[in-house]
């Protein structure tokens, strides 16, 4: 699984947006975390998981729900997250800043 992670504000307060692929699943994923903490919630505020029935195999789809959020993040971390799918990557983390720039996290 790859995991691309962005700290960013929505209506004034923390968010940390993570998405990916999946490999095993072969698919996209999303979940959005308020207060810009993973570790320190129970569950993300929202979930791609709780949406079994949308296509998580089209980029499309993930797009789409940051748009229906209102979350913008940096085209550069959509095509990251594309790759990954493209070559079916596995073990990898990348921390993504809202100008664009990214670095790897070693796993």
């Amino acid at each position: 699984m790859s995991r691309h992670h962005l700290h960013t504000v929505r209506a004034g307060s923390p968010l940390l947006v993570v998405m990916g692929y999946d490999r095993p699943l072969n698919e996209f994923f999303l979940q959005l975390w308020e207060d810009g903490r993973e570790a320190d919630a129970d569950a993300p505020a929202y979930s791609s998981l709780d949406e079994p029935a949308a296509d998580w195999r089209d980029i499309a789809t993930l797009i789409r729900r940051l748009e229906e959020f209102d979350i913008l993040v940096p085209r550069s971390m959509i095509d990251a997250v594309v790759a990954d799918g493209v070559h079916r990557a596995g073990n990898r983390i990348a921390e993504h800043s809202p100008d664009g720039g990214a670095k790897e996290v070693p796993v």
